[in-house]
C-alpha cells in the first residue's frame, strides 16, 4: 500500500513539485531564521523600537581591504526630573564601549563572536535634572560600525536625534541603516524611462513592423507565402540568431575593452598560473583559484600560445572565443530543447528560442574571459538530458544515455561547484522517469546510481584534493581564508534587503545596491553591475537601460506560465515547465543563502544561473502561449516582444570603443 501511494505521488509532477517546492521555501525560512541568530552572518534586526544607526556615508562600489572600523555615536536629552536606577540595552556591531556624561560604564571585551548578544547596562549613577549625554563607540570587523540602543527610563531609543563621527569631533546626523545614499556615478546615467523615451523611435519602427507582420499571417491570406513558410520554421530563426549573435561577438572582440568582466582578472591569472606553472592552484593562492578547474585547463594552451606573440589585452580579447563559443552552443541546446517541449507548437518554439538566445545575461556573460559560460553549457545539456526523460512520449533509454548524463554532469562540477545545485532535480527527474515506465525497466535503480557515480568518477579527484590539501572538499570564496583579504559595501543585511524590489525599474544600472530582487532582476534583463567597471559602462546604454521596462513583458510571460501550469493540467508541456520552475526556485534558494552569508553587493547575480537558460525559454514560451490565441492580442503580444528583442540585441552590439 505504501509502495502504491508512493509511485501515484511520483505520478503526479505537480503535487510532487509542489511539495518539494514547499520544502525549499520551508527550509529557507528557517536558514533566515538560523542566520539572524548566528553570530558569523551580519543581519541587523531591529527591536524595541530602536533601530539600527550608522554614518551616514555615500554607498562605495570598490572593495576595501580588510581591517576594523571605528565609529563613535552621539546622544544629547534633557530630562525634568530625577532618573534613579536608569539601564539602557546595547548591541553593537560588533564591540560597544559606553560613556554617560563623560564617564565610561561599559567597554565590551573583543570577542566579536557575541556581537549579536544584547547587553543590558545599568548606569551606576543617580540621574540630575537637566542636559545628558550618551555616547557609544562602535568597533566593527570587514564591516561598517552601527549601534541599536534602547532605555525605557530614560525613554531613549536609537533613531533620529542621533549623531556620528568616525574622530569624536566632526560629528553629522547619524542615519537607520535602511538609509541608502547612492553613489555618485549612478547619478550620471539616465534612469529606465529617460533611456526608454532616447530609442522610442527606434522600437517604434520594430512594433509596427511584427504587429503587421502578425497581423496579416493571422489573417489566413496567402501573401508571400513561400517566403512567410521560410520565417516561421524554428530552424531557421535558430540559424539566424546564430549568425546574429555571432557577428555581435566578433565585434565586440576588437571593440569591447578589455578590462571588462567580472572578476575577470582573477580568471587570467588561473589561466596564467596553469599555463606558466603546469600545475593546478589552491584555493588559498589566489582571488579566483577556489573555483573548480576545467574551464582553465581548456583555456590555459591557448593562452600559452597567445602570450607569445601579443601583448595582455590583446590575448584577454581573443581569450573571449571560449565563453563565445559556449554560447552559440546554449543557442543550440535551447533550439533542441523547444523542439523536444514544444513538439506541435512552432511558434512557441521560435519565442523559446529567440528569448533563450537574446536574453541579456546569456549575451554580456558571454563576452568576456570567466568559467560561467563553460558551466552553463554543461548544465544545459544537462537539463535537455533531462527534459527528454519526463516528456509525455518518453520511451526507455539504454545506460549509455544515462552514462551521458553523468558525464555531462561531472564536466560540470568540474567546471564550477554550483552544479552541485542540480542534484534534487536530477533525482526527482530519474525516480519520474523510472516509475513511469514501470514494468519496462529490469533494474529500476540503475539509471539513478550511474548518473550520481559517474559524476564522482569524472569529478571527484578535484574535491578529493581540496579535502586532503585544505580540509574542505566545496573550498569557497566565503572561508574565513579568503574573506579577511577584502570586503565590500553594505557590510551588513537587513529585512529590506530580502523584501522590496522596485529600483531596477526606475534606475537598474547598479539597481542590485539596495536589494537582492533589484540585484537579480537588473543583471538577468540586462547587466546590472556593468560586467565590474564603475567609471563607464562598455554597451549601449540607452537601449541596455530601457531594457528593464521592456523586460517587463517576458517576465509577465514568466509569471503566467506559472500560473497556466497550475491551472491546465493538460498541456502537454507541463512536465516541462515544473522542472524549469523548480531548477529555477533551487537556485534563487541557494543564491538568497550566499546573498545572506556573504553581505557585498557583487556576490550575487543572475549569471549564476546562466547554465538555467532552457529553463528561462521554456517558461518564457508557455507563459506566452495564452497571449496567442487572439489575433488583436497576440500581435500585440509579440509587437512588444520584438520591441524587446531588438533592445536586448542593440544594447550590447558595442559600436563605440570606450
Amino acid at each position: 500500500m505504501i509502495m502504491r501511494s508512493s509511485i501515484d505521488f511520483v505520478k503526479k509532477p505537480l503535487l510532487a513539485a509542489a511539495l518539494v517546492a514547499a520544502i525549499i521555501l520551508v527550509s529557507g525560512v528557517l536558514r533566515i531564521l538560523f542566520y539572524v541568530k548566528s553570530p558569523d552572518v551580519i543581519f541587523l534586526v531591529n527591536r524595541a523600537g530602536a533601530q539600527w544607526i550608522k554614518y551616514d556615508d555615500e554607498f562605495e562600489l570598490q572593495a576595501k581591504p580588510s581591517g576594523r572600523i571605528q565609529c563613535h555615536f552621539k546622544y544629547v536629552f534633557h530630562t525634568n526630573e530625577t532618573i534613579r536606577e536608569a539601564r539602557i540595552s546595547v548591541q553593537a556591531l560588533k564591540k560597544a564601549e559606553v560613556s554617560f556624561d563623560g564617564v565610561k560604564i561599559y567597554s565590551a571585551n573583543d570577542q566579536f563572536s557575541r556581537w549579536k548578544q544584547v547587553h543590558d547596562i545599568k548606569i551606576p549613577l543617580d540621574i540630575a535634572p537637566g542636559g545628558h549625554e550618551i555616547v557609544i563607540s562602535a568597533t566593527s570587523e570587514n564591516s561598517y560600525a552601527a549601534i541599536l540602543a534602547y532605555s525605557k527610563e530614560l525613554q531613549v531609543r536609537t533613531g533620529t536625534g542621533w549623531f556620528a563621527s568616525y574622530d569624536g569631533k566632526n560629528w553629522r546626523a547619524a542615519v537607520p541603516v535602511t538609509t541608502f545614499t547612492p553613489p555618485a556615478v549612478i547619478m550620471k546615467f539616465p534612469t529606465s524611462f529617460e533611456a526608454l523615451r532616447a530609442v522610442w523611435s527606434y522600437l517604434s519602427v520594430v512594433f509596427i513592423m511584427v504587429f503587421c507582420f502578425s497581423w496579416i499571417y493571422g489573417s489566413g491570406k496567402k501573401v508571400f507565402p513561400k517566403l512567410l513558410q521560410w520565417i516561421v520554421q524554428p530552424c531557421h530563426v535558430r540559424w539566424g540568431l546564430l549568425g546574429l549573435w555571432a557577428i555581435l561577438s566578433i565585434n565586440n572582440m576588437f571593440k569591447l575593452n578589455y578590462q571588462t568582466g567580472s572578476d575577470v582578472w582573477g580568471h587570467i591569472d588561473y589561466i596564467d598560473y596553469i599555463a606558466t606553472k603546469g600545475t593546478l592552484p589552491l584555493a588559498p593562492e589566489g582571488w579566483q583559484m577556489f573555483q573548480a578547474p576545467l574551464n582553465y585547463l581548456l583555456s590555459a594552451p591557448l593562452y600559452a600560445v597567445l602570450s607569445k606573440w601579443l601583448d595582455l589585452p590583446s590575448v584577454v580579447k581573443i581569450m573571449t572565443i571560449i565563453p563565445v563559443l559556449c554560447g552559440l552552443l546554449q543557442i543550440e541546446i535551447v533550439y533542441r530543447t523547444a523542439r523536444l517541449v514544444f513538439t506541435q507548437r512552432k511558434d512557441l518554439q521560435i519565442i523559446a528560442v529567440i528569448a533563450g538566445s537574446l536574453l541579456p545575461v546569456h549575451t554580456y556573460v558571454c563576452q568576456y574571459v570567466g568559467n560561467e559560460p563553460l558551466t552553463a553549457c554543461l548544465v544545459s545539456v544537462l537539463i535537455l538530458l533531462s527534459v527528454e526523460l519526463i516528456l509525455p512520449d518518453r520511451k526507455e533509454h539504454g545506460n549509455g544515455y544515462f552514462v551521458v548524463m553523468g558525464v555531462v554532469w561531472g564536466l560540470a562540477l568540474l567546471s564550477k561547484m554550483t552544479a552541485l545545485l542540480l542534484a534534487p532535480v536530477v533525482l526527482l527527474v530519474l525516480i519520474f522517469h523510472v516509475w513511469s515506465l514501470q514494468g519496462k525497466l529490469k533494474n529500476p535503480l540503475r539509471p539513478v546510481l550511474i548518473v550520481f557515480l559517474v559524476p564522482v568518477i569524472v569529478a571527484g579527484w578535484y574535491y578529493l584534493r581540496n579535502y586532503l590539501k585544505l580540509g574542505n572538499a566545496f573550498m569557497g570564496l566565503f572561508d574565513p581564508l579568503q574573506m579577511m583579504q577584502w570586503w565590500q559595501d553594505p557590510g551588513y543585511r537587513i529585512w529590506p534587503h530580502l523584501l522590496s524590489f522596485g529600483e531596477a525599474l526606475y534606475r537598474p544600472f547598479c539597481a542590485g545596491l539596495t536589494s537582492f530582487w533589484d540585484m537579480f532582476y537588473s543583471t538577468l534583463w540586462l547587466d546590472g553591475i556593468n560586467s565590474g567597471l564603475i567609471d563607464f559602462i562598455p554597451w549601449n546604454e540607452n537601449f541596455m537601460i530601457a531594457g528593464s521596462l521592456l523586460a517587463l513583458l517576458p517576465s509577465v510571460f514568466i509569471l503566467t506560465g506559472l500560473v497556466n501550469l497550475a491551472l491546465n493540467k493538460k498541456t502537454e508541456y507541463r512536465n516541462a515547465v515544473i522542472l524549469s520552475a523548480a531548477s529555477i526556485l533551487i537556485f534563487l534558494m541557494a543564491m538568497i543563502d550566499m546573498y545572506i552569508a556573504c553581505p557585498v553587493y557583487s556576490r550575487t547575480k543572475a549569471g549564476y544561473t546562466l547554465g538555467l537558460l532552457p529553463c528561462y525559454a521554456i517558461l518564457i514560451a508557455a507563459g506566452a502561449e495564452p497571449f496567442l490565441r487572439h489575433r488583436i492580442i497576440r500581435s500585440f503580444a509579440l509587437a512588444f516582444f520584438a520591441c524587446w528583442a531588438f533592445a536586448a540585441y542593440a544594447a550590447y552590439f558595442v559600436v563605440n570603443a570606450p
